[in-house]
C-alpha cells in the first residue's frame, strides 16, 4: 500500500514536471517564431505607456533578434522533446533534459546579454527618457527580472527531473 501511494506521487510529480517542460518548450518555439517575424511595430501603439512603448521599439530594432530567436526555437525544441521522452519513460529522459535546460540556460543568458547591451545602445536615441535615468534601469531590471523567472523555472523542472525518485520510476518502468 505505501508502495503504491509512493509510486502514484512520482506519477504526479513526473506529469506535472512534463508538463511543466512542454509549457516551457511550446512558449520558447513560440516566441522565438514571433521574433523570427520582423515585423515592425504598428503605428497604434502611441497610446502605451512610453516604458513600455520604449521597450518594444527595442525589442523590434535589436540586431541579435533573429540570430536569438533562431537559437530559441531550437533550444526550446530540445526542451520539449525532453518532455515528450520523460512522458515516455526513456531511459535517456534525465540525461536529455539536463543538456536541454543546460542549452536553454546558456540561451537566457546570452539573450539577456544582448538586449541589455542594446538598451544601453539604443536609449538615448528612444523617446522621452527620463533625467535621472530611472527609465532605462527600469527596462533593464524588467529583461534580467524575466530572464531569471524563466531560468528559476527551468532550473526547478531539471531539479525535480534528476531526483533519485524519477531515476527509479523510469528504471523500472523500462523494464517491463
Amino acid at each position: 500500500m505505501a508502495s503504491e501511494s509512493s509510486d502514484r506521487r512520482v506519477m504526479i510529480a513526473v506529469l506535472l514536471t512534463s508538463t511543466l517542460l512542454t509549457m516551457l518548450g511550446i512558449a520558447g518555439v513560440l516566441l522565438g517564431t514571433y521574433d523570427l517575424q520582423s515585423s515592425p511595430l504598428p503605428e497604434d501603439l502611441q497610446d502605451l505607456a512610453p516604458l513600455k512603448l520604449q521597450f518594444l521599439e527595442a525589442q523590434a530594432t535589436n540586431p541579435y533578434r533573429r540570430p536569438m530567436a533562431a537559437a530559441n526555437i531550437v533550444v526550446s525544441a530540445l526542451v520539449l522533446i525532453g518532455s515528450f521522452m520523460l512522458s515516455w519513460r526513456r531511459k535517456l529522459a534525465q540525461w536529455w533534459i539536463r543538456q536541454a535546460v543546460t542549452a536553454k540556460l546558456i540561451w537566457i543568458v546570452a539573450y539577456t546579454a544582448t538586449m541589455v547591451h542594446h538598451l544601453k545602445l539604443v536609449f538615448p536615441s528612444l523617446p522621452a527618457p527620463s533625467p535621472s535615468g530611472a527609465t532605462l534601469n527600469e527596462l533593464i531590471s524588467n529583461v534580467v527580472l524575466g530572464s531569471i523567472i524563466s531560468a528559476a523555472l527551468h532550473v526547478a523542472a531539471a531539479w525535480r527531473v534528476s531526483r533519485p525518485d524519477i531515476r527509479a520510476f523510469i528504471k523500472e518502468s523500462s523494464k517491463s
